[in-house]
């Protein structure tokens, strides 16, 4: 007989607490890297910093750099050009998504949707999903390909992707609720809960009716219902913010830096108050043609990653890179100094920060820019840099899964868990 989670007799690891849930985030950045100043070189914990990298120098401890992982459902496999789509589609689900620029899109679904069913039971809400950019939800923007697939990397369904956020108020809002809206709240609470108590009254005679081989579905179905009344409880709890310092701006902020940054913060606050455990993050969206005029780089993103080796438009793209290590740098340090439990929030936590284009001239899915920060409760051994040969991406998604106590067989075009993240 399973005993339940006991705190006491949980093995003491340094750096981790034994009762703190572990968070998990994904960040995404479009268009590839300049893959020769990102890419570090080196083995375990002997390895150098690269020039984008350097930004994230003092934190070279909190995070592993995972060298030869591959997302090959990105690949064309057949279908042609539109690499920009496929990548972001592919990129959390390890699904080749279905090529159309119409409405019957399908890619699979991704790992923190997977999770959310898992971790959604215990928090306000399952998870959270947020951007810069939202672009179009119709219409072709990739060779082809609808513009849901370049726009989106988190998929509840195979043809249902998560619409993200990009305003912070908003976004803000759908975590904590906005005051001027909590009383109609609770009406519209009470009034569904007295529905499904209703609901509920009827299942009892129905099951005398039905045959038994309906009774299964029924009961199916009944526990959807359970589960949206442990959501509409969940959801109307308020969020205890005292004492800590928010201040979100009532538009979406015109510099792109503070921008990331205040959607980091909003990460941050999350995982803080537990009201969600799991988020994803787009830098932007997939193809994006954003200009940089902070560093000086005044062509769009997406031009500049097909470079064709001119030395230019390869020394701002590497310009780009570093611009979002420095970002990433600034999260990861406010993770790391919010205290959570024993530790603090980054020690309790797995991120994953990187793409599904290696470089973006020649459009490949192997050997990717992968970080993976945090020690997911004392489950990783980060400051190392680790060689994978030629390993499916989905591999280190089916370990996340099974960090989290889901236990999957596979995951998209996994081949077995990744050994070497524990040390």
């Amino acid at each position: 007989m399973a005993l339940p989670w006991l705190p006491s007799l949980a093995p003491r690891v340094k750096g981790a607490t034994a009762t703190a849930p572990v968070r998990m985030a994904w960040i995404f950045f479009p268009n590839g890297t300049n893959a020769d100043r990102w890419l570090p070189e080196g083995e375990g914990a002997d390895w150098k910093l690269t020039p984008s990298l350097e930004p994230l120098a003092d934190l070279r401890s909190d995070f592993l750099v995972l060298r030869g992982l591959a997302q090959n459902n990105a690949a064309a496999l057949g279908d042609g050009p539109g690499d920009h789509a496929r990548s972001a589609a592919a990129f959390l689900t390890g699904a080749h998504p279905y090529k159309t620029a119409g409405s019957r899109i399908r890619a699979g679904r991704s790992i923190d949707q997977i999770l959310a069913d898992h971790y959604g039971r215990s928090t306000r809400l399952p998870s959270i999903e947020l951007g810069t950019e939202e672009g179009r939800s119709a219409g072709s923007c990739d060779s082809g390909y609808a513009c849901a697939y370049s726009n989106n990397i988190s998929w509840r369904t195979p043809s249902q992707p998560m619409a993200k956020e990009i305003d912070p108020r908003k976004a803000f809002e759908r975590l904590f609720g906005s005051p001027s809206e909590a009383a109609a709240s609770k009406s519209r609470i009470a009034l569904r809960q007295s529905v499904l108590d209703m609901v509920s009254q009827q299942s009892k005679k129905l099951q005398r009716q039905i045959s038994a081989e309906d009774r299964p579905k029924l009961e199916e179905y009944f526990e959807s219902v359970r589960e949206i009344e442990r959501r509409l409880e969940r959801s109307s709890q308020p969020v205890d913010l005292s004492g800590i310092d928010v201040k979100i701006p009532e538009q979406i902020p015109a510099d792109y830096g503070d921008h990331i940054r205040l959607m980091y913060d909003l990460i941050v606050l999350a995982f803080q108050t537990d009201t969600t455990r799991l988020a994803t993050f787009m830098l932007a969206n997939e193809g994006s043609n954003k200009t940089f005029p902070m560093i000086e780089v005044k062509e769009g993103h997406h031009e500049l990653s097909h470079h064709q080796n001119d030395q230019d438009k390869i020394d701002k793209i590497a310009k780009i890179d570093r611009y979002y290590s420095e970002q990433w740098g600034y999260f990861l340090k406010k993770m790391k100094a919010t205290p959570d439990g024993e530790s603090n929030l980054l020690d309790n936590s797995l991120i994953v920060y990187g793409g599904a284009i290696s470089d973006g001239n020649r459009h490949d899915h192997n050997n990717l820019p992968l970080l993976v920060a945090g020690r997911a409760g004392g489950k990783v051994q980060p400051g190392r840099l680790i060689h994978y040969k030629d390993q499916p991406l989905n591999n280190l998604f089916l370990t996340m899964l099974s960090m989290a106590g889901i236990e999957e067989e596979r995951f998209g075009d996994s081949t077995g868990k990744l050994t070497g993240l524990e040390g």
